[in-house]
């Protein structure tokens, strides 16, 4: 049965992976797989690339149309379409159009019919920032566990979301939000004489507890006057892309709607905003959940005058929560506003060279995988069709770089819309939490599930997950919740362990369906 939320700090990577394997044995003794004899283990790793294979990529860049070669290049690498076990699956990359102006999101859409006669159920992807629908190229692998069941027929949908990728890039309509001079969070003075600070005394690895803390009231309420209309924007642009596509493509609701990091803070405020079309809501490590300082629902000082002075909290629901601002470096801050909204616009123009230093970025985190299959006994004790084969392969990790590359310098108004919506800490001006709590407080109540999944070693605030968790149990009759950490996974826990995720999703799909 699916496991639901009991304790889920308790929730240990070694449950997670006897579980895994449990069910994976099942599969086994129906369709055991064999790897073929002239298969190698990928043991290489290497840390960069030559400079000519550099110059290469970023002339093929500027090619046009490279992207959409790069990204059908990807969907037939992930699932060949002349491999016998992928037959019956039904492949599409297509443009849905949105709106009157002719916006468009692009998707790549598999389908699996069992029997016309089934209902089909719909899933779909959307990514996280500085990324496109390709990012989930190792996640295509789902596909085929959905194959095995005949209870239904499958559509999956991997979306481009709006503004990235091959889907149109519209603009906000708030001049404000526009502007890439950015209006800078309000100054927290710290009181920390514990300085330097020493890494073994912080809290979950990246938060610390100081003696106190200061803000200036008056800059606090300009700056929650500045972005509230912004935030408000923001959420209609990207809820009401989704629901937009949803309408187009003809969808009664989604089924399972899937997204991840600043993807899942959009899908998660998508199912507050239009609950009712909705089924199921599975939030991979999402951005923003945590209350804070710097929250602009943040109400410790609608009464108050001149300067506050408060005791900080480490609880992720509190106001009080002052999330990494006391280990933040200047040079962080200055870049978070100065240079980092600017990065994937230069990057093109650094030639070759921005290509070799994306590269170095990007080849440790997709190799890993080649580790963490070692670690579980090798290829014959995870793998579980031909389709697997691709994982962490040198043609596997470079052509997924060159697609987030080419993907990532074609230019996107998120990149400047993303640090409206972000402080320099990585957390939510209006955060995820709020906008539940509010819906739970409300007249509403969920029609969705709610799954939760983060990675073992996140860097995303878990236990702001643990506490959405019991925030809507709390307000709820039935559970409709569920809380996962993936072994080994990181805030890219999709990537870093494909099989654990694949199987999870795959699980709570199939013991949804079956419940229904």
């Amino acid at each position: 049965m699916l496991r639901t939320r009991a304790s889920p700090a308790k929730v240990s990577s070694q449950w997670i992976l006897a579980r895994f394997f449990t069910s994976r044995s099942s599969l086994w003794q129906k369709t055991p797989f064999v790897l073929p004899p002239d298969f190698k283990e990928t043991r290489s790793i290497v840390k960069s690339i030559p400079f000519s294979q550099c110059y290469k990529i970023w002339r093929r860049s500027i090619r046009p149309n490279r992207l959409k070669e790069l990204q059908d290049e990807l969907v037939e690498l992930m699932l060949p379409s002349d491999l016998e076990e992928n037959s019956g699956i039904n492949r599409q990359s297509k443009k849905v159009q949105i709106d009157k102006d002719g916006n468009f999101i692009n998707e790549v859409n598999f389908e699996i019919v069992n029997d016309p006669s089934l209902d089909t159920k719909h899933v779909v992807f959307i990514h996280g920032y500085g990324a496109s629908l390709g990012c989930f190229a190792r996640n295509f692998q789902l596909i085929q566990k959905l194959k095995s069941d005949k209870s239904h027929n499958y559509s999956v949908h991997f979306l481009d979301n709006i503004t990235f990728g091959l889907s149109s890039n519209p603009r906000i309509d708030n001049v404000e939000a526009n502007k890439w001079k950015l209006y800078r969070c309000p100054t927290i003075k710290l009181n920390d004489p514990d300085q330097p600070t020493d890494p073994k005394k912080l809290y979950n690895k990246y938060y610390k507890l100081i003696e106190g803390y200061e803000v200036n009231v008056e800059e606090f309420k300009k700056y929650q006057e500045h972005y509230s209309p912004i935030l408000k924007d923001l959420d209609d642009f990207y809820t009401s892309a989704i629901e937009k596509w949803r309408i187009a493509y003809g969808l009664d609701k989604i089924d399972y709607l899937v997204g991840h990091s600043f993807g899942a803070y959009w899908s998660g405020s998508y199912a507050v905003r239009y609950p009712k079309n909705l089924k199921n809501l599975i939030l991979l490590s999402p951005v923003g959940v945590e209350r804070h300082v710097q929250a602009v629902t943040n109400d410790t000082f609608n009464d108050a005058e001149g300067i506050a002075k408060l005791k900080p909290s480490l609880d992720p629901t509190s106001y009080k929560f002052l999330t990494r601002i006391p280990v933040l470096s200047q040079k962080h801050v200055f870049n978070w506003y100065f240079w980092l909204p600017f990065v994937p616009r230069f990057l093109r123009w650094l030639g070759p060279w921005g290509v070799s230093q994306y590269y170095r970025m990007w080849l440790g985190k997709l190799l890993k995988i080649n580790k963490f299959i070692k670690k579980q006994g090798g290829a014959a004790n995870l793998f579980t069709s031909n389709n697997d084969l691709a994982y962490g392969t040198k043609k596997e990790v470079l052509l997924i770089i060159e697609y987030l590359y080419n993907s990532i310098t074609s230019g996107s108004n998120s990149d400047i819309y993303i640090k409206n919506l972000l402080t320099p800490s990585t957390v939510s001006k209006w955060p995820l939490y709020d906008k539940f709590y509010a819906f739970l407080h409300g007249i509403h109540k969920p029609e969705f599930n709610i799954h939760l999944l983060y990675g073992q070693f996140d860097f995303m605030n878990v236990e702001a997950g643990e506490k959405l968790v019991e925030l809507i149990d709390s307000k709820t009759d039935n559970k409709i919740t569920s809380f996962y950490k993936v072994s080994e996974g990181g805030h890219n826990l999709y990537i870093d362990n494909p099989f654990e995720t694949n199987q999870l999703i795959h699980d709570i799909i199939i013991e949804r369906d079956q419940k229904k």
